[in-house]
């Protein structure tokens, strides 16, 4: 974790007073939370309207972030295109066919725990739409399954007042706990990935460059100030869906997935034990190059910052 840009943490901690944590994009004393948005039972999944982009967003290179983004690769020639698809949507989580995608980056601009890339094949799932909200988490507390997030930061969302904000400064253990709760679990890594960027080799889920209108980050890679106070009410980016019609999947908080961290990808199945788990997507106050479809974090069991949250998935 040394390796990454320890100048963004100092910045971010020295004008929030936020604590750095085990990473560069995991905080300890933070705010960021995530909202389980309900949906009705069995209707069409309410992407945003098909949008269309071009490979310069796309395909097997990286596309563009921003104009100080340290993983930028050249543009590429050719153009093809593709739409957000309509899923099946039941109580607030969409049904993601599953296929078969290419994990991980090829880029010898990425940082090296995202390579090698890999083909992978996934069966069915069904993934929340968006971040597990204040409210929701609420509900797990009053229910005593879920401890009181601890008040690690001022920015910690579960006091915020706002029931729609994504629930922050979660351990993992106090995530899983709440996915269990309602009868789901933690994201794989590679089911988290799929989600945000289908078979496409897209930086940012919705295919194009990063911006505030579309995810609450820092404002680029060299800047400390992030696009927002804290993060925003879940699903209101609706420009920064996935493909699948999944949002908040870069910015606003970052996430917990299942999965164990190792350093390479790698072959074979996820490791069975480890020191800390996976963190996906970046959260407000990551940079842009740390919230992109394939850049990976990690958090040990202490960590629960202000930048942290979650989302649920569940088998088909």
């Amino acid at each position: 974790m040394a390796d990454r840009s320890m100048a963004v943490v100092l910045a971010v901690a020295a004008a929030t007073g936020v604590l750095a944590a085990t990473s560069a994009r995991a905080f300890i004393g933070g705010a960021g939370e995530r909202v389980l948005a309900a949906g009705a039972s069995g209707v069409t999944a309410q992407s945003p309207p098909p949008e269309t982009f071009t490979r310069d967003e796309i395909e097997h290179e990286e596309p563009h972030i921003t104009s100080d983004n340290p993983y930028e690769e050249p543009a590429p020639a050719a153009r093809p295109s593709f739409e957000r698809v309509q899923l099946p949507s039941r109580d607030g989580m969409l049904r993601l066919p599953g296929g078969r995608f290419v994990m991980g980056s090829s880029s010898v601009h990425a940082p090296p725990n995202e390579r090698p890339a890999r083909t992978v094949a996934l069966p069915a799932f069904w993934i929340d739409r968006t971040e597990v909200t204040v409210g929701a988490y609420r509900s797990c507390v009053s229910a005593g399954a879920c401890a009181v997030p601890p008040k690690a930061s001022a920015t910690c969302t579960f006091d915020a007042g706002d029931s729609e904000l994504p629930i922050s400064c979660v351990h993992w253990r106090d995530a899983d706990a709440y996915c269990h709760f309602v009868h789901k679990r933690l994201p794989s890594e590679r089911e988290w990935e799929y989600a945000a960027r289908g078979s496409y080799a897209m930086a940012f889920p919705w295919g194009g460059v990063s911006g505030c209108g579309t995810a609450i980050t820092l404002l680029n890679d060299s800047s400390g100030r992030s696009c927002a106070p804290r993060p925003a009410r879940v699903g209101t980016h609706l420009a920064g869906a996935s493909v699948f019609g999944v949002m908040d999947l870069s910015g606003n908080v970052e996430e917990w997935t299942g999965d164990w961290y190792v350093e390479s990808l790698g072959p074979g199945p996820a490791p069975r034990s480890g020191a800390a788990h996976v963190l996906r997507g970046g959260g407000w106050l990551s940079p842009p190059s740390m919230s992109r479809t394939t850049s990976r974090d990690w958090g040990s069991s202490l960590e629960a910052g202000p930048n942290v949250g979650f989302r649920c998935a569940r088998d088909s």
